[in-house]
């Protein structure tokens, strides 16, 4: 069978977006969030497709990749038609993705697969291992809620040095370049939750198709407990309603003691995303 690969970058062609939404409607997974799916058309996105189609023009796989926040680090996944999976195609889709990598002078790439022994055998012989689990977290919007006296919500206004100080203190200083792309990135919304005038919590909001995502969702360390990321969290859903959307996602690494915090919210499971990274020559020897 003769097969042809192509690459093309963000934002792709409407035939191409047309072709891949066909292929991946033939799957009952859902697999449109490791294949960054919201982000194919968008001018504003950062990312490339690798596209494998066959002499009669029918696409049969695909592989896409992303630079989810503009700091070269990209994510990518792949998806093979059920009828073609045993002709390599996947492992060449792969290779495509490489060699856009290298174009692009990726700094490191993550491939993000849902769990099934299938892909994890794939990795495994594209040289990849287990890095770590995400799940990825959903629920509908919410038509009623109140803050708590003394609380707001308001977009974000300047208070650089609070904000950084409080992300870090709930992550590490590898937060600050995701803050830095939030507050510069177009369609990423960052707001703040103050009581009395002081630093609660912080989230931002990005809309991605039906979807409102949350994302670098934190609250003060010690003001954690007292119910401050609940009304967070039920305000973002609020908005989700407001902005006419479906439903809410966010993802929580599974070792993640705040995923108690998303299910008290309402959040249910979608889906578990695993997370490869490639073995290096350096540690292989």
């Amino acid at each position: 069978m003769d097969i042809s690969l192509s690459i093309e970058s963000f934002p792709l062609a409407a035939s191409t977006v047309t072709d891949m939404k066909a292929l991946l409607g033939l799957f009952q997974t859902d697999y449109s969030s490791v294949l960054h799916e919201p982000l194919w058309d968008r001018p504003d996105s950062r990312g490339f497709a690798v596209m494998a189609y066959t002499a009669e023009d029918r696409l049969i796989g695909f592989a896409v990749s992303a630079d989810m926040v503009g700091l070269h680090q990209y994510e990518w996944s792949v998806l093979v038609h059920p009828d073609f999976r045993r002709l390599s195609i996947g492992s060449a889709l792969a290779d495509g993705i490489r060699h856009g990598h290298s174009q692009r002078q990726a700094e490191g790439d993550l491939a993000a697969f849902i769990e099934n022994p299938e892909a994890e055998a794939f990795l495994e012989n594209l040289g990849y291992e287990s890095a770590f689990s995400e799940i990825l977290l959903g629920v509908e919007p919410l038509e009623h809620f109140e803050l708590p006296n003394g609380v707001e919500i308001a977009p974000y206004s300047g208070e650089r040095e609070a904000l950084e100080k409080l992300l870090v203190s709930a992550f590490d200083e590898e937060v600050l370049p995701v803050l830095s792309y939030n507050l510069e990135a177009a369609g990423r919304d960052v707001w703040v939750m103050k009581t009395n005038g002081a630093l609660a919590a912080t989230a931002t909001l990005l809309e991605e198709g039906n979807d409102l995502w949350i994302t670098a969702f934190a609250v003060s360390p010690h003001l954690q407990g007292q119910g401050y990321g609940q009304a967070f969290l039920r305000w973002s859903r609020h908005q989700a309603l407001l902005r006419n959307k479906k439903q809410v996602l966010l993802d929580v690494e599974t070792d993640n003691g705040a995923l108690r915090v998303y299910e008290k919210a309402g959040f249910e499971p979608v889906s578990k995303v695993d997370y490869w990274k490639h073995i290096s020559n350096d540690e292989e020897e």
